[in-house]
């Protein structure tokens, strides 16, 4: 029996090593609980979120006490539904959003600087209405319509690392507009509509930028 105690040694050693293995690789396998979303501001100012699920998927959608509102995803043995709608509002000035896929502990943080349509001031008067997509495939679709008389310039900011939408008065005839965005899946997404106008009988140019809109993804331990 002596003779036999290293090779049952060298046995549970490549068993351990083995389950290790397929530990990590039911981790890698793990479902993406979801799957897709839409980013949404109206012309009246108000924001809301589309997105769909797996269905297996429980949907829990709290408030932070920090005002940030968070949707937690968690995968359950029936089935549910897909396709989900929420609505939010803009509190000075911010809104934050959050997914976290419960079984893999991954958030997608999303935050916006926008005034409360309540209270705005026409700093937005160029844009009307403006959603982002998270598509299946990784991609980002950018869409947004603005008023008449608007000229538009798409550009990225390579110094501050930000896709920015200039709007400005103008003769463009063109209103609806949209973007395809590729990003590596660590990168954070930086857009900013950025208003460039006159205040009152002044010939200096000002270039306010709102909204402002940051999505980034990450992992959390559960």
């Amino acid at each position: 029996m002596k003779k036999l105690a290293p090779y049952f040694l060298v046995f549970s050693i490549i068993f351990t090593s083995c389950s290790s293995n397929e530990n990590e690789v039911l981790e890698d396998t793990q479902e993406k609980l979801l799957q897709s979303y839409t980013l949404k501001r109206d012309a009246n100012g108000a924001y809301s979120i589309d997105f769909n699920t797996t269905n297996n998927t429980d949907v829990t959608a709290i408030k932070n006490t920090d005002n940030s509102n968070e949707i937690i995803l968690s995968e359950v043995n029936h089935k549910t539904a897909v396709k989900h709608s929420n609505d939010f509002n803009i509190e000075n000035d911010y809104l934050k959003i959050g997914f976290l896929e419960a079984n893999q502990g991954k958030r997608t943080k999303i935050s916006i600087e926008d005034e409360n349509p309540t209270f705005a001031k026409g700093v937005t008067e160029f844009l009307n209405s403006y959603s982002i997509t998270k598509n299946t495939d990784g991609t980002f679709q950018l869409k947004f319509k603005v008023n008449d008389n608007v000229n538009t310039d798409f550009v990225y900011n390579e110094d501050i690392e930000t896709y920015e939408v200039h709007l400005s008065t103008g003769d463009s005839k063109q209103k609806d507009f949209s973007r395809t965005i590729n990003l590596s899946s660590d990168d954070l997404l930086k857009i900013d509509f950025v208003n460039h106008k006159y205040s009152g009988k002044s010939t200096e140019e000002t270039a306010e930028r709102k909204p402002k809109l940051e999505i980034g993804n990450g992992n959390d331990i559960i």
